[in-house]
């Protein structure tokens, strides 16, 4: 019984482990394939938080390539010889192991040089917000006041129409009619 109990256990980690898996893979997909098109459209610094996206939601060693290509289009080599390392180190035996090594040779010689520069993402900055307003205002510039004066000049005209009108209206209808007689 325990036993059946264990393997029913373990199935259902098994599943959910998959589906975590699978859905961290689609998550990653997805940001590399937004990325891919940003990219052929040179778009390097949105491509570039794309390809970072997808790293962290699944971290394939070849997103960093992609993350250091980013990097030394928008001319910000020390990062892009970075991630460049960082992709040899996690996949030692790339089959592109060589063209990389020599794209950090380049990087490193046009950072010696004082080639390129540090790369600085461009984020808008939300406007400041406006100063507060000064309490030194004098009470006859604020709009609590005005509406007090317009309330008591209302309540005055009403008080006034109704002192001097008159007393209640006449009620009588003229005649009085007297039926039957």
């Amino acid at each position: 019984m325990i036993i059946r109990l264990f393997a029913i256990l373990a199935l259902l980690f098994a599943a959910t482990s998959a589906r975590a898996e699978d859905l961290a893979t689609k998550a990653a997909k997805r940001h590399f394939d937004r990325g891919e098109k940003l990219f052929a459209l040179g778009k390097f610094d949105e491509a570039l938080d794309e390809y970072q996206k997808a790293f962290d939601a699944k971290p394939i060693p070849d997103f960093l390539f992609n993350i250091g290509q980013c990097y030394r289009n928008l001319g910000d080599y020390q990062q892009a010889i970075f991630s460049f390392k960082k992709y040899l180190k996690l996949e030692p035996d790339a089959s592109d192991k060589d063209k990389v090594e020599k794209l950090i040779d380049d990087l490193e010689e046009k950072q010696e040089r004082g080639d390129g520069q540090k790369f600085v993402q461009k984020r808008e900055e939300p406007p400041p917000p406006p100063p507060p307003k000064s309490e030194s205002t004098p009470f006859y510039k604020k709009w609590w006041f005005w509406t007090g004066v317009a309330v008591v000049g209302v309540g005055g005209g009403v008080g006034v129409y109704e002192a001097t009108r008159g007393g209640a209206p006449d009620t009588t209808l003229g005649r009085t009619i007297v039926f039957g007689k």
